[in-house]
């Protein structure tokens, strides 16, 4: 299994920029092509939320047109900046598993030697999450008919609480009930989320929980200030890989421009000066 995780893009209408000066669109859009282009190409994409920035379905007809053109099966959840209705009507052509119903987004993938599990925890009209009653007990059927298969957890909002004074103030209400569902199954070893736009990690007991960059600005982190600040540091991508004897695997891998990559020699690294 190769997965490549992307979040939060943001997409605006055509013609309209993030901020009126953040271009998201055509950023986006050289992400997608970036990773059409990928030497090692994934099993499939997965976009944990926030797929556009007004929940406007001008802005989904861009995303749709954007993310059609990628060259893997695609996995998406919503974020708090997406409108249920108007996510599942553009975007189930290019995600069949997300069902039909707006309010009960939630499916399994079993092609893999690890199970995947994506829910929705975007809560409408609110900027934190909330895991419903349904999709708690869905997901713990789930995790009772998987057994011991190690599985993971795809949602917009993580869990728990990261340090960040901005973004735990809107972090999924409820994880608590997601963090029981850890202590009664050991299988349920990841949880990947979007929403920080920053790369954080943490573990409760045998779950590692991370968030991951946006596509295309962050929030910076920090522990005191709550204002809300936003940057346009490089963004970047998260790649999960299946490792035999060694389980799960995930690195960084950048989305920003930078020189090579070279290909190392030792003559050059060490070289011996001539006298």
């Amino acid at each position: 299994m190769f997965l490549a995780q992307i979040s939060d893009m943001h997409f605006r209408s055509q013609g309209r920029k993030l901020y009126d000066f953040i271009d998201v669109n055509a950023c986006n859009a050289e992400v997608v092509n970036q990773l059409n282009a990928l030497e090692e190409r994934p099993d499939a994409v997965v976009i944990t939320g926030d797929i556009v920035n007004c929940g406007l379905p001008a802005e989904y007809l861009v995303a749709r047109r954007t993310l059609q053109n990628l060259h893997y099966p695609l996995y998406i959840i919503p974020g708090n900046h997406d409108d249920k209705a108007q996510f599942l009507e553009a975007l189930h052509p290019l995600c069949p598993e997300l069902g039909h119903d707006p309010q009960n987004m939630r499916y399994a993938v079993d092609d893999f030697d690890m199970r995947l599990l994506f829910i929705d925890s975007s809560l409408a009209g609110e900027s934190k999450g909330f895991l419903t009653p349904e999709t708690l007990s869905w997901l713990e059927e789930q995790l009772k008919a998987g057994g011991d298969k190690p599985t993971a957890v795809f949602m917009h909002h993580p869990p728990v609480k990261v340090g960040s004074a901005q973004m735990d103030s809107i972090s999924c209400e409820n994880g608590d009930e997601l963090l029981a569902l850890i202590d009664r199954f050991p299988s349920l070893c990841r949880v990947f989320c979007g929403h920080t736009h920053r790369l954080i990690f943490t573990q409760y007991r045998q779950a590692i929980i991370t968030t991951i960059p946006g596509t295309v600005h962050q929030v910076p982190y920090y522990h005191h200030n709550p204002a809300p600040f936003y940057n346009l540091e490089p963004a970047a991508c998260v790649m999960h890989r299946l490792v035999e004897k060694t389980g799960l695997v995930s690195y960084l891998h950048p989305l920003s421009q930078y020189p090579g990559p070279y290909l190392y020699d030792a003559t050059i690294s060490c070289p011996v000066d001539d006298e």
